[in-house]
Parts: structure tokens; sequence; C-alpha cells
């Protein structure tokens, strides 16, 4: 009986291990109806793997998406679903593997980049069934309440035409997705009627009234901007003619739109008066000058000075011209003057160099006991320190002193420097010679600072500027290493250096034609990697091998 028992129990729980055996886990409910062993094969090849091609079968829209060369899944490197669709994780599983997490999904690989506004946006914001344009009614795997095919990528897909479609459908020639207010990429002198002068900072609802429409969506604003139709072919369109039509309808023969003052048309003719108007008067305000406005009163013009005041304060009233403004200016502009680089070549300053390329007013600025601000044409000095300042901080004063900072450098560059560094007590030698001097004239600064410059007292000895390599293998008692001793400044390469007299080992017959790395190892310890030279093993049996037979010798 126990028998029988055991026999109708293995055969009751045979088909089950079995099954366990074949099948990794329940399928999700997404692929519910795929359960059952005979399904296998609707996703998985004979060799058992999963086949792309089979699920595209069923995956109709995805299928469409890579012949067209669209969206994500068409990049090469989401042509195998099983690396984002892993399934038999059990019925509740979430088909979608994010590799860093959704919300660090990389959404510029679906075609489609998120800037501005759009990177703050939750995903159900876009995707979800009310957004979604392009449906595939024939692909029954698409759940148009989790599905994240189908949206489109013009913004009246998701946006409504507050426009009213006035201005096409082409959102991004105006607008970024950085925000809709103001419209960044909106230039109106792209459309019939530029804005110029005054009209620049008018409102834009001054002129573009707000309208009603009808026919719109329940819940949508019926109110909204006129930009189409709107008459601007004369002034009289938005302004009133204060003129009562005595001067006519064309606007434009005297006024401008840079201001109703400013009466620059054909009607007066400022040419035919004593004082005819150019250059830069011509764009003054007739208020400026005719003050008041309604009463005509005779006007002084024989001098600048008339109307404008002596910006230089007379310095030039000494000169054959007795300071008079035109010797330098004219009516085009008080800059640039008319006093030339060949005029200035006749001062007590010729300009060389890069002083040929400052502008006048870096030198001939400056500011009274007041401190205000004036100019300036007598110097009792004109050294380089009268304008810059001095980098050395005095440490070369005594060479200042007797050349001038000409001693070192040059007008034409600052940093062409021609000083001889034979005179110091450090003559420049071979790599030496063509090394930058702020190599080893600069000591660094805090807090940002420019490095500060040391020409007095910089360290000399080789140790100062250059790391030891050999870590004190060559140092003396005071741990000082004469490099000098091996090397030269032409090079780093060892030239000087005598093995017979330098160490306890001669080099004698072969060993003449050694290799330096063939005993001098790299030696390798936690802070880095290292050539040995001493103490190294000298026996013979230390290079050569056991076979060799010699007594020991002390190493060096």
């Amino acid at each position: 009986m126990r028998v029988v028992t055991f026999v109708v129990i293995a055969l009751l729980v045979m088909p089950c291990a079995t099954m366990a055996q074949l099948s990794p886990g329940d399928l999700s409910k997404a692929h519910a109806t795929l359960e059952g062993l005979d399904n296998c094969k609707s996703c998985h090849e004979k060799d058992r793997r999963l086949g792309t091609e089979l699920c595209l079968a069923c995956h109709i829209s995805i299928q469409d998406q890579r012949s067209k060369a669209r969206g994500l899944h068409s990049r090469p490197e989401y042509r195998e679903c099983q690396l984002c669709h892993v399934e038999h994780q059990g019925k509740e599983t979430n088909l979608i593997y994010w590799k860093n997490g959704m919300k660090n999904f990389d959404h510029a690989t679906t075609g489609y980049l998120l800037d501005g506004k759009h990177m703050s946006l939750d995903c159900d914001k876009c995707h979800n069934t009310a957004m979604i344009k392009q449906r595939n009614v024939a692909d029954k795997t698409v759940n148009s309440n989790k599905t994240f095919l189908g949206l489109d990528t013009a913004c009246a897909s998701c946006h409504f035409d507050e426009h009213r479609t006035q201005l096409g459908n082409t959102c991004v020639t105006c607008h970024t997705t950085a925000g809709w207010k103001p419209a960044a990429k909106f230039d109106h002198s792209a459309s019939t009627f530029g804005l110029v002068g005054k009209h620049q900072q008018v409102e834009c609802v001054k002129c573009h009234k707000m309208v009603a429409a009808t026919g719109v969506p329940m819940g949508v604003d019926t109110s909204y901007q006129q930009f189409k139709n709107i008459q601007h072919s004369a002034c009289s369109n938005c302004h009133a003619d204060v003129h009562k039509g005595t001067l006519g309808a064309n606007c434009e023969s005297c006024h401008s739109p840079n201001g109703w003052h400013n009466i620059s048309g054909n009607k007066f003719d400022h040419s035919k008066t004593r004082y005819p108007l150019g250059g830069k008067h011509a764009l003054v305000e007739c208020g400026k000058c005719h003050i008041p406005r309604e009463k005509k009163i005779a006007l002084k013009f024989a001098y600048c000075t008339n109307c404008h005041a002596d910006f230089h304060k007379a310095a030039f009233a000494q000169r054959a011209q007795k300071g008079a403004c035109e010797e330098c200016h004219t009516v085009k502009g008080f800059s640039p003057t008319n006093f030339t680089v060949a005029q200035h070549e006749k001062t007590d300053y010729p300009l060389r160099g890069a002083h040929l390329a400052i502008p006048c007013v870096a030198c001939h600025i400056g500011a009274d006991a007041s401190g205000a601000r004036v100019s300036r044409f007598v110097f009792k000095q004109m050294t380089c320190a009268n304008c810059h300042r001095d980098p050395h901080n005095g440490q070369v004063k005594k060479l200042v002193d007797k050349s001038g900072c000409e001693a070192c450098h040059a007008v034409e560059n600052w940093g062409k420097v021609s000083f001889d560094h034979n005179q110091t007590k450090f003559p420049l030698e071979g790599k030496h010679g063509s090394t930058q001097c702020i190599k080893c004239h600069a000591a660094p600064a805090a807090n940002g600072a420019p490095p500060k410059l040391t020409m007095v007292g910089a360290k000399s000895q080789c140790g100062d500027c250059h790391k030891d390599i050999h870590r004190g293998q060559f140092a003396s008692a005071k741990k000082v290493t004469d490099c000098k001793s091996c090397h030269s400044p032409r090079d780093w390469h060892v030239t000087t250096f005598d093995h017979d007299k330098a160490s306890k080992f001669h080099l004698e017959g072969k060993h003449k034609t050694v290799a330096c790395v063939k005993c001098h190892l790299p030696t390798t310890s936690k802070d880095g990697t290292w050539v040995k030279y001493k103490p190294l093993e000298t026996t013979c049996v230390s290079c050569h091998g056991k076979d060799i037979k010699s007594e020991r010798v002390v190493p060096w």
C-alpha cells in the first residue's frame, strides 16, 4: 500500500518539477497569455535565446520605429530587447529596466532632447493617453495608459495655440523651452512694421490689443492678442494729429520715431540760417539751443565755448590758436580728435612701440583735487613709473635708477626682456638659457593673486628647483645633493660621472660596456618607482648566478 501511494505522489509531483526546471519563473501580466511550455517558441529561438525578431512580430509599433530609423529602439545599443525588458521575474514585475533610474534617463537618446522647462516635468505629464496622437491601432501590445510611444514632437501636440494660428505652427520661431515669456527669439524687424526709435519702448499690448475669440474649447481663455491685420500704414493709425491737419498728413517730413521733438524732416531747412547744422549738431533737439521755444532770441555761436564748457580748463590757451576747439575737434564728434600721431611726435614724448596702441584717454585723463574727471596734458615726469606699477616692488631700483625700465624691457612689449643675466651671480648656461624668467622668479601668491616676482635672493641650488629623482642616494652628510658631479646645465643626461672615482666598484673588462640599467634596476616602493644606485651587492654571484665562485665584497 505504501509503495502504491509513493508512486502516485511521484507521478503527481513530476510535472511540476519538470515545469520548474524548464521555466525560470512566471511571466509578467503583460505576457500572461504566453504562459505554458507550448508558447516558449513565441519568444525564444531553438537555442533558447530570446529572439528579437519574435518580439517585433507582436510589437509592431517598435518594428515600425526601427524601419524608419526613429526613436530610442532604432539605436544600436537598444537593438536587443532583453537589455531593458527582463521576463520570468513574476507577474507583478515592471518589464522596463531603467539602468540608472527612470529620472536619470537620457531623453536625448529618443531623438527629442529635454531642455528648459521640459527638464522639470514628470514623465507622466507628457506620456499619458491624452497626449498620444500617433496611435497604432493594429498593435494590440500597446497600453495607452502605460506606453512611452506615440507622442508627437510638435509644440501644438501638447500646448494650446494662444495665438489662434495667427503666427503659424512653428512655435520655436519665437519661443524657447526656457519659458514662453518673453518670446526671446521674436524679431519684430522681420514683420511688416519694424520697430525703431521710441516704438521700441512701447508695451506690446498698446498696439496688440486683446480681442475675444469664439469656438474655443471649454476651459480655454477666449481672449487673445491680435497680431495680424493691424493698420500701420500711416502715423495717424495710432497717433492723433496735434497739428490738426495744418502741416499735412506726412508726419515723417518733420518728425522721426526717435521722438516727436526731434525735428529731422525737410520742412525746416536749418542750412538757410546763419548757423547751418552739421555733424552732431544735426541730431541735437531743437529745444536744447532754442530756449524758450516760444520766443525768438539771438543765439551766440561764434565760438564753441558759447555752448560747450572748456573741458581742458584753458590748458591750450597759450597756443597760437588760443585753445580753439577746432584745432583738434570737429562737429562730427569730440572723439576721436584730429590730433595725429605725427603731431604727437613733435611733443616732449614721442610715441613708440606699444604706446602707439594706447587710447589717448588712458594717459590724458585724470582727476582734480575734488575728484572730478579732468583732462591733463602737462606732466611733471614721463618715466615708466609715472604710469606703470612696479611689479618688482623696488627689488631692481638700483638698475632702474641707473638705466630706467628700458634696461630690461622694450616699449614694443613688456614681456620682451633683454636682460643680461651674466651680470648676476647665476649666469644662465645650457637649458637655463631657454627657460622662461617667470619659471624661476615667480613665487606663488595667496587668494588667487598674481604671482609675486622675486628678483633678488632667488634660490640657486639645483634642489631648490628640481626634484631629486635619486631620493637622496647621493646626498652629503648635510643632506645636499651635488647634481653637478654627474649632470650639466646642457641636459640631464649623465656626462661627468666617473664610475671608477665616484664608486667602490671599478668598471673593468666587459663591465665597461654593460648598460647602466643592467645593474641599476628600477625599484618600486609604496610611494613610486625609482632607480636604485646604492647600496648594491657587488659579488659575482649577485649578478651572474650561483655557479660563479667568488668571495663576498662589501657593498658600496
